[in-house]
């Protein structure tokens, strides 16, 4: 599988669009009882109303009640699960009526589906086995760490555990050297060996880095890479 920072738009998106609804489906059904209801559920709204170019859903609760059939109520118990479950990412909490933003978290789903890969057909298993690619492509492979302890959640240690995930390589030679000298809820610091690595990090890792910091940190957080002794 190869895919530009996890994100599905431009060539093959479409193909790669329908990869996502059949995992998460797979996910759904597999789970049983209220799972399937609650995962049919997103997959509607993400039918009907992901913005793939910003990589978001934005709908109001209202606007889902009434997509669904549903109370409010349910419609807040539904995007719980699907935090919880980790199948999506709270990019902005909604707020004085506005309706919260949240992006698909594609390495949890694709990690959670890759037992059931087989299960749906060898040509699925094919397509989404990462391949080796160019290094400058990042891509994701979750057979190295899917039996690794997932370390606590909002720690650096599950930063550092999802941007291994999406890549090795990268991970090895940028992100591994890294150390967390400040972590509040306004600012993430980071500080890296060289002048040379902050830079590379900040001008090519930069997108990557900001969205594994909001997917396990919560959003929100200002990050900043120091060359130590800077």
């Amino acid at each position: 599988m190869k895919m530009d920072t996890l994100r599905l738009t431009g060539p093959q998106a479409a193909s790669a669009k329908y990869d996502v609804l059949t995992a998460l489906s797979a996910i759904g059904l597999h789970r049983g009882g209220g799972a399937q209801a609650s995962v049919l559920r997103l997959i509607l709204l993400i039918t009907a109303r992901y913005n793939w170019r910003a990589d978001e859903l934005c709908v109001p609760q209202r606007d889902m009640a009434r997509m669904w059939g549903v109370t409010e109520r349910t419609v807040k118990r539904e995007v719980k699960a699907w935090l919880d479950g980790r199948l999506v990412i709270c990019k902005r909490q909604g707020v004085r009526g506005r309706a919260g933003a949240y992006r698909l978290d594609m390495v949890e789903i694709w990690q959670q589906a890759s037992d059931l890969w087989p299960l749906i057909g060898p040509d699925y298993a094919e397509r989404m086995t990462p391949q080796p690619v160019a290094t400058n492509v990042i891509t994701a492979d979750f057979a190295q760490t899917r039996d690794e302890t997932r370390p606590e959640p909002g720690s650096w240690r599950a930063v550092s555990r999802r941007l291994k995930l999406i890549d090795a390589a990268m991970h090895a030679a940028w992100i591994a050297p890294l150390r967390l000298t400040v972590n509040d809820a306004e600012r993430v610091e980071l500080t890296a060996p060289t002048r040379f690595a902050a830079h590379y990090i900040e001008t090519h890792l930069r997108r990557v880095l900001d969205e594994a910091v909001e997917a396990e940190m919560g959003p929100g957080r200002r990050i900043v890479v120091r060359a130590e002794g800077a």
